[in-house]
């Protein structure tokens, strides 16, 4: 699971993450997100934390929206996710 590079201009990173078969629907996966998106907002170069999945993968959908992930673009096959440091202060 890891975090794809540096914080950008806009002080943002991609994540990306997979789980194999035997281990979903476990909670793994919206544990491992959760807690890769704790350590990447301990960075003050971060403030935000994108994602991006395809419109059928409904368990990694599951996992994004249970995490706090907001739905920016939805384009061809895939949607795109975007969640803020300021959203997770809030919650």
């Amino acid at each position: 699971m890891p975090v794809k590079g540096k914080p950008d201009m806009e002080r943002s990173v991609e994540i990306g993450y997979g789980i194999m078969d035997d281990a979903r629907n476990q909670g793994y996966g919206t544990e491992a997100v959760g807690a890769l998106i704790n350590w990447a907002f301990t960075f003050a170069s971060v403030e935000q934390i994108h994602a991006e999945c395809l419109v059928t993968n409904l368990p990694s959908i599951s996992v994004l929206e249970k995490i706090g992930m907001c739905k920016t673009k939805e384009a061809d096959d895939r949607i795109k996710w975007i969640l803020k440091r300021t959203s997770v202060n809030e919650a």
